[in-house]
């Protein structure tokens, strides 16, 4: 006879399997309440994987086997955890993986910063689990062969129920897959793709080696041309006063002549590492395949006789932005570089003295980019104190109590901005050139704006927040007076429908440029400008679907009518799988 004492014992090896079953569904458990998924779907991403931990559990005699071997799920759940609690909702992302391989120490500091009570919670679950899992193998006693029948018994059955769940949620919606919609799996899934992405990002240089745009100009000043385009970062429009913000974030750039705002913009990725290099390139999110074999506009810029230059407050991380950056005669950074693991990020002002000798130390005309680091997260390091007008606007972590905080820290770096291009537009002035600048933000930021509680950028689904971006043109006296026509038609077309997939395009022509793959369809500045009332978002499979069908819901709908973007409105619909 077995005595209570043994009982005990034996009852301990069994908790900590039962610990290990819940701790390791706890992800799942949380997406079945978030994400928009129908009854066979929570069903079938609950019983499946559960029938696998439960089998995992009482594999060995001592559940603290499968809870060391189980080390990596741990990893990728409390990553789960961390982004449920960013974004409020769905799973890890190809892009949030990517994302790992392109920022730097600095910026994942900042995040963790600001964040730090999803990472107390998810050490808090997971580090007691681990340390159960070393007590186990110092137990003397193991699971009891009449318990490990009866949970594999049962494994094997919620697996099987699992599958069948998962059957109807394939009839019932053709979305539905497991790879897709069932954690793990659909995170390892996506680790595979990321990898193949970053793969195909390093052969770069190989795969477009040959490409050329053959550019040419079509027209020209007669004398020394100077374009600019500058790249925001994480810069909405809804939190410029330019394009109706209450709050006077953007005084300066609105007494500017010859500034035509277009705001109707949308980005078609709210992921940096895919956002800019659609801005820089002549592809969009409906042939986003091709930008592995096409170079970049500094590339079309010199063909057509252009000095070009690279200016960026951004850290190098072989990303395409990288190898597009490299294209240039020059490229001049900012910030601190090679050999450190935590840099600190310079104001984007300091860019203007670089880009002030750079007009200085040539007659020849030339084309600039200036890569910003604009309103990137933590967003009181982006502007310096004399701009802090909104205040207080300091927070130790991100959460709704100090919402108001954030949005002013927020709203000071947008005042920064401002600032920035203004002086940038005083340099231009200053010349006697014929000049132009292109200003877009690559995506722009939730700042907690709803009920929702969405926060930063890069989320496996976007919002209105991030989708419509900051977007203008700026066009000095002598263009205007060079080319009278392009500035009217530009004014003519700021209230048509875009995308940061046109960029390159609007760039091009306002430098009057032909050649291939330049679309002046696509330009404002354009008479053959045609609106593109059908927009494409790239989403984190890279599969370009309309913007309104990448996981809106009703409050970016809403928001969607409030600021006159032009869509389908019979889109307005959440999709469950």
């Amino acid at each position: 006879m077995v005595s209570d004492k043994s009982k005990n014992k034996a009852g301990r090896q069994e908790v900590i399997a039962a610990v290990y079953l819940l701790v390791m569904l706890l992800p799942n458990i949380f997406l079945a309440c978030t994400e928009p998924y129908s009854w066979s779907t929570v069903l079938c991403s609950l019983l499946l994987p559960g029938g696998v931990y439960a089998a995992l559990a009482v594999v060995s005699g001592r559940p603290g086997v499968p809870i060391l071997c189980s080390l990596p799920f741990m990893v990728l759940g409390a990553f789960q955890i961390v982004l449920l609690y960013l974004f409020g909702g769905s799973i890890i992302a190809v892009d949030m993986f990517t994302n790992l391989f392109t920022t730097n120490a600095s910026e994942a500091g900042e995040l963790l910063g600001s964040i730090w009570p999803s990472v107390v919670f998810v050490c808090a679950v997971y580090l007691p689990l681990i340390a159960l899992g070393i007590r186990s193998l110092f137990l003397r006693d193991r699971l009891r062969p009449v318990f490990r029948r009866r949970v594999l018994v049962a494994a094997a059955g919620a697996f099987v129920l699992g599958c069948s769940f998962a059957g109807v949620s394939a009839a019932c919606r053709p979305g539905f897959g497991i790879r897709y919609h069932v954690f793990p799996v659909d995170v390892i899934y996506n680790i595979r793709l990321a990898l193949q992405r970053w793969d195909r990002s390093n052969a770069y240089p190989e795969t477009s080696r040959d490409f050329r745009f053959d550019a040419v100009r079509s027209d020209s000043a007669g004398g020394r041309e100077i374009y600019v385009l500058v790249v925001g970062e994480a810069s909405r429009a809804a939190s410029w006063s330019l394009f109706g913000y209450e709050r006077p974030t953007t005084p300066l750039l609105e007494q500017r002549d010859g500034l035509v705002p277009f705001p109707d913009v949308l980005t078609q990725s709210n992921a940096t590492h895919k956002s800019v290099p659609v801005l820089l390139s002549s592809v969009s999110a409906e042939n986003y395949g091709d930008i592995y074999s096409q170079k970049s506009i500094l590339t079309a810029f010199k063909e057509a006789g252009f000095e070009t230059l690279f200016i960026s407050n951004q850290v190098p991380n072989r990303s395409l932005i990288d190898y597009f950056s490299f294209e240039a005669d020059a490229r001049e950074d900012i910030s601190p570089r090679e050999g450190e693991l935590y840099t600190d990020n310079r104001p984007d002002g300091d860019m203007l003295p670089i880009l002030e000798r750079a007009i200085a130390s040539t007659d020849s005309s030339l084309f600039v980019i200036l890569h910003t680091y604009g309103s990137h997260m933590d967003y009181t390091k982006r502007y310096p104190r004399e701009f802090a007008r909104f205040t207080p606007d300091l927070s130790s972590a991100v959460s709704r109590e100090n919402r108001e905080t954030v949005r002013n820290a927020y709203d000071n770096s947008v005042y920064y901005t401002d600032w920035v291009l203004d002086r940038i537009i005083g340099l231009l002035e200053n010349t006697d050139a014929v000049s132009a600048l292109f200003y877009c933000a690559d995506h722009g930021e939730d700042l907690m704006d709803d009920d929702r509680g969405r926060f930063l950028h890069a989320s496996p689904t976007p919002t209105y927040y991030q989708l419509h971006v900051a977007c203008f043109a700026w066009f000095s006296e002598r263009y205007r007076e060079r080319f009278p026509l392009k500035y009217e038609t530009a004014v003519a077309h700021r209230l048509g429908p875009s995308t940061t997939g046109a960029v390159f395009h609007h760039v091009a022509d306002m430098a009057s440029l032909r050649g291939r793959c330049i679309d002046s369809t696509q330009a404002f500045s354009s008479a053959a400008f045609a609106p593109r009332l059908r927009r494409m978002y790239l989403n984190d499979h890279d599969r370009a679907v309309e913007f309104y069908n990448s996981g809106l819901e009703a409050e970016d709908f809403d928001m969607l009518d409030r600021h006159r973007i032009e869509y389908d409105r019979s889109h307005r619909r959440k999709t469950l799988y």
